[in-house]
């Protein structure tokens, strides 16, 4: 329903034309080019080391026990930075993290499971585990939650319960939820649309910091 689609396209342009002037034009700028792409290719080579040297350090701290740590690894392995894109291994970190409640690893390791991304699709794990990050506040979790519960994806459907998160994520200053919400209000009474304002409106009472 959310889809994002992304298209990378590359040009390439080949020159065949040759004349005495241009071979020589060519050589230097070949030679130049060749020293530049060494010096690349040596800069390349320090910044791999570099790379796995922090990604080194970066699973020491998570394997000692750095939720933080172990969010971090997991985005690596789910984006494929760094590392071999691996979505069994991103979420058996954020898993760690996300028994740490870690809210960020709790949303990401929600949308893995919802998707059957590294794992069989389990809605009843991804709803338990946008309820979690939604519950610690993360607005995209809040909006998923609210999608679990219009749908009855992983849990009973729930007009008010959907209604309710997705107000709670736009009165915590998200502008990303009007239209969904009018959607739900277009299925719901009055009277519902009034009780899910009050459970909205007491949640962020009672969570404000």
């Amino acid at each position: 329903m959310f889809n994002i689609s992304m298209q990378i396209t590359k040009d390439v342009k080949n020159v065949n034309s040759r004349s005495p002037l241009l071979v020589f034009c060519t050589s230097v700028l070949f030679c130049i080019n060749l020293s530049a792409f060494a010096a690349d290719s040596a800069h390349r080579e320090n910044s791999d080391i570099s790379v796995s040297a922090e990604i080194a350090a970066l699973r020491e701290t998570a394997q000692g026990g750095s939720a933080e740590s172990q969010y971090m690894l997991g985005e690596l392995f789910e984006y494929g930075r760094g590392v071999q894109q691996n979505d069994s291994k991103a979420a058996y970190w954020y898993e760690l993290a996300a028994t740490q409640d870690f809210a960020s690893a709790q949303y990401r390791l929600a949308i893995l499971y919802d998707n059957g991304w590294g794992s069989p699709v389990n809605k009843e794990k991804a709803y338990s585990l946008y309820k979690a990050a939604a519950e610690n506040g993360v607005e995209l979790a809040q909006h998923d939650l609210a999608i679990s519960y219009y749908q009855g994806s992983g849990t009973d459907k729930s007009l008010l319960q959907a209604y309710k998160w997705l107000r709670v994520a736009e009165l915590n200053g998200s502008t990303l939820m009007q239209k969904h919400l009018k959607l739900v209000a277009a299925e719901m009474s009055a009277v519902e649309i009034e009780a899910a304002e009050n459970l909205a409106v007491r949640w962020i009472e009672q969570n404000q910091k």
